[in-house]
């Protein structure tokens, strides 16, 4: 059976009905893909849990006051000390020999430098090998060729090495020995009646190693007698003898 045309009540009755429905859905799909309430705002949750965080504190009965903080310079001193007394200082050795009356011998010029240390030094180096003989040249002079009278004469042996490389030479009255003559006649000599002594110095290529003796202007001899003669007035010559190579000699006045 047909119906008729329907009236504009009904019309618009089903119009509402239908946009009602339509609400209705769209409100339960809004609904159901909104976010939970467990996972709330991700800013504020993080900014909650950072607050309630509880604050440690150090217990005020343990590890260092915070009050008092460290002091670097004091720690730096205390290494510093702690590593100068931990350096090893090697021994120093001294060249030289004896004179007969009573005359004394020591380097000159510093030539103590050379000696070769004796000591156990942490971090020294060995001692370098002996000197060849023919290695070591050994020559002396005056410190003047005239002489007044009362002034005593000081000649200054020069040990040098003329070999290859660094060696370690024996200086002392047992290797080295100045004699003084007139002539003829031996007058005195560095030797006489003294201990024998060697001493190890160590030679670098062309560097002298200086001893210097003075002579007190009187006569020696090998067999120590006690008389004193003085030297007269006169020419002499002083002249090294040695283990090692010699050369030149040394004339000289006394007035």
């Amino acid at each position: 059976m047909a119906s008729g045309p329907v009236s504009r009540a009904t019309y618009w009755r089903r119009r509402v009905f239908l946009l009602v429905g339509v609400l209705a859905v769209l409100t339960l799909i809004a609904y159901a893909c909104r976010p939970s309430s467990d996972e709330g705002d991700p800013v504020s949750s993080a900014s909650t849990d950072s607050s309630a965080e509880p604050q440690t504190t150090p217990d005020s009965g343990e590890g260092t006051d915070p009050s008092i903080p460290a002091s670097p310079s004091a720690e730096a001193d205390d290494a510093d000390d702690s590593d100068g007394g931990d350096e090893a200082d090697g021994a120093n050795g001294s060249a030289g020999g004896g004179s007969g009356g009573g005359q004394g011998v020591a380097p000159a010029g510093g030539a103590g430098a050379n000696a070769v240390p004796q000591g156990g030094g942490g971090g020294s180096r060995p001692a370098a090998a002996p000197c060849h003989p023919e290695d070591v040249v050994v020559s002396v002079e005056s410190d003047r060729e005239d002489y007044a009278a009362g002034v005593e004469p000081v000649f200054t042996f020069s040990l040098v090495n003329i070999g290859p490389s660094v060696c370690t030479a024996e200086v002392g009255t047992k290797t080295v020995e100045l004699r003084i003559t007139s002539g003829e006649d031996r007058i005195w000599s560095s030797t006489d009646c003294v201990e024998a002594t060697a001493e190890p110095v160590e030679l670098r290529r062309g560097v002298p190693h200086d001893v210097e003796i003075t002579w007190n202007r009187t006569r020696s001899w090998k067999d120590c007698r006690e008389s004193v003669v003085h030297a007269r007035p006169g020419t002499y010559v002083a002249k090294p003898y040695s283990d090692y190579e010699t050369e030149g000699k040394q004339v000289f006045r006394l007035h």
